[in-house]
């Protein structure tokens, strides 16, 4: 009896490049329009928005370019002045050397434009694997012009656009089978910020149906190695590069820093009890990995994009100690899992919606538009029907298989 293929898989069909060889050069000439439009805003919206000083430029990030500056550039790497980890503080160093009359809060929020940009390209390139270069160009313009990448660089002065632009690359180079390149790019995302680990399940996912190598997990440790080094030989105790991530997990003492995850109906008199949520996610996500273990259902380049999202929306959702700004990489893999399944449309409104409410929150010095426990409950609902779909994917054909092997041999 021949296997029939669910008819919710029909959409899941690799077509890369279908699109672009459709266009006429009147269409090109429109993308053009639309592309230069679409970047002048972009860059508008930024310079609108630079004078801006974040509680977190004040207190932090300004007095540790400060030090830099007043240490002797590169020779200010062999102290432990900031909490964030070595590579970044390469990037203000290499700035201040290079732009040394440059105001220094156009050069903080510079790097994180910079990579803004970068991160637009990479989304234009996982989504014109798929679709022509019209959208394409939409999903890179949407992921320039998403409030939240707007306002987490421009405004706050973070730097979460590097280690998501570096995550981006790694799905983008998965979907063309460069696994090293992947990797390396996910060795570089860590090596900026813990919060890469939140693409972990991912891996897990894929490795169990054998579509990455285990041993590339080495190029990532490598190259998270590698960028220690330098600051090493400058001087840096090798032990104290080593902690950072630890140390990092010791400056809060909450459940939840405003995050709209589960830790929202938890108080936090019960923040003992945190690495019993960590063990929750691990549990979580090592269901789903048996289910996906057990499935005979093949990664296309579609489930692939399904897997990533969720795996960015998920783990922030139910670990603990996660901050407001931890669903950036999930904001923004949104628009490009958007373009791969179009019945989630509403996926990149949703996420981001979420995430600009409590970066309000913050921003605007507390100001409350919903209460995190109501947004918890949004992305809960989401996450349900992601999770809907997971098993669709992976348990439902499972069944089906079963069913079909017990009518053959009856």
């Amino acid at each position: 009896m021949k296997r029939k293929e669910m008819p919710s898989d029909k959409m899941l069909q690799p077509s890369p490049g279908t699109g672009a060889a459709e266009e006429d050069l009147g269409s090109d000439h429109q993308n053009v329009i639309l592309l230069t439009a679409g970047v002048l805003l972009a860059i508008l919206l930024r310079y609108l928005l630079l004078p801006f000083e974040s509680g977190d430029y004040i207190v932090h990030f300004g007095k540790w370019y400060d030090f830099i500056v007043e240490n002797g550039n590169f020779s200010a790497l062999k102290y432990d002045f900031a909490n964030y980890n070595i590579p970044l503080l390469y990037l203000m160093t290499t700035c201040s050397v290079l732009f040394p009359e440059s105001s220094k809060i156009l050069i903080l929020k510079g790097i994180s434009i910079v990579f803004d940009f970068a991160l637009a390209f990479f989304v234009y390139k996982c989504v014109s694997f798929k679709c022509d270069r019209r959208k394409a160009t939409l999903a890179a313009l949407a992921a320039l012009l998403t409030p939240t990448v707007v306002l987490n660089g421009a405004m706050w002065g973070q730097w979460d656009s590097i280690y998501t632009t570096f995550l981006v690359a790694c799905i983008y180079f998965l979907l063309i089978r460069r696994q090293a390149a992947a990797f390396v790019a996910f060795g570089l995302a860590f090596s900026f910020k813990l919060q890469a680990v939140f693409l972990a399940p991912f891996f897990l996912w894929l490795s169990v149906k054998k579509k990455v190598r285990i041993r590339y997990f080495l190029l990532a440790l490598l190259c998270w190695f590698a960028l220690l080094l330098p600051a090493w030989l400058i001087g840096r105790p090798f032990g104290e590069l080593l902690s950072v991530y630890i140390n990092q997990s010791f400056v809060y003492s909450s459940l939840s820093e405003s995050a709209p995850n589960l830790y929202q109906w938890i108080s936090d008199d019960y923040y003992s009890f945190y690495p019993a949520g960590i063990a929750l996610a691990v549990g979580v996500v090592s269901v789903l990995t048996v289910v996906a273990y057990k499935s005979q259902m093949k990664i296309t380049t579609d489930r692939l994009i399904f897997l990533a999202f969720l795996s960015v929306l998920l783990t922030p959702y139910v670990l603990p100690k996660m901050h407001d700004r931890y669903f950036f990489p999930a904001d923004v893999i949104a628009i490009i899992f958007a373009f791969y399944w179009p019945r989630y449309w509403y996926a990149p409104i949703v996420v981001g919606l979420t995430s600009l409410v409590t970066y309000v929150r913050f921003l605007a010095g507390g100001a409350i538009i919903l209460p995190l426990s109501w947004l918890a409950v949004v992305l809960l609902i989401f996450i349900g029907v992601l999770g809907r779909q997971f098993f669709r994917i992976f348990w439902k054909r499972r069944i089906m298989d079963g069913a079909e092997v017990g009518s053959r041999s009856g």
